[in-house]
């Protein structure tokens, strides 16, 4: 459990430098910076692909797959699992519109291909996706303990969708990097830290059950 004690703590801290830095001159001119030169990138047949990975972080495909899973969990008889993937499902949204409220950090208007609404820090994809697929990540490593090629794959594949959705966000101009960045950082600290408390529920009912 130390370890994910620091992991909170280190993307606690990542976080909170990005809060510090993100409105100063120099980091706002690096952020600038930053989407002309992802736009740069841009092409006829790149486009639909990032607006492929942006939708696959949108509610509206993460919350069937969260339904779906929450209903297998629980015929499966694991409710604690259940619980985990909830409480990382909606903790995350809920945190991430309540730091959005509070940091009220207007969306890029330098070329945007898609409409976003509500503020831009943190990117709520980033945060979302990095909690949620995280998530996916963890299940998959507790409940699959032999090593095998599959498992690998899966996992891998997860990880380049989160930084793919995070990547699409700047690529369609609406979020700065360290919108992304610091969306990453409270994702994973919001997803240590339902899993550290999902560890250690599962711990005392071990204890429990052997009396």
């Amino acid at each position: 459990m130390k370890k994910q004690i620091m992991v909170i703590l280190s993307s606690l801290l990542v976080f909170l430098l990005i809060v510090f830095i993100h409105k100063t001159s120099s980091i706002e001119a690096f952020d600038i910076e930053v989407l002309r030169a992802v736009f740069e990138l841009r092409q006829p047949w790149l486009t639909p692909i990032m607006i492929f990975f942006t939708e696959v972080g949108s509610w509206y495909v993460t919350a069937p797959m969260w339904f779906g899973l929450l209903i297998f969990l629980l015929y499966k008889r694991e409710a604690g699992a259940a619980l985990f993937i909830t409480l990382v499902y909606f903790g995350s949204r809920s945190l991430n519109w309540l730091l959005k409220e509070v940091f009220e950090r207007p969306r890029p208007q330098l070329s945007q291909l898609i409409e976003a609404g509500h503020y831009s820090f943190p990117s709520g994809h980033a945060m979302n996706s990095m909690a949620f697929y995280g998530a996916l990540i963890l299940l998959i490593r507790m409940y699959i303990n032999e090593q095998n090629y599959v498992k690998g794959v899966v996992i891998t594949l997860l990880v380049w969708l989160i930084s793919l959705i995070g990547f699409s966000r700047m690529y369609l101009g609406v979020h700065y990097l360290t919108d992304i960045l610091a969306g990453f950082a409270m994702g994973t600290a919001w997803l240590f830290v339902v899993f550290l408390f999902y560890q250690r529920t599962a711990s005392e009912k071990k204890k429990v059950e052997r009396g």
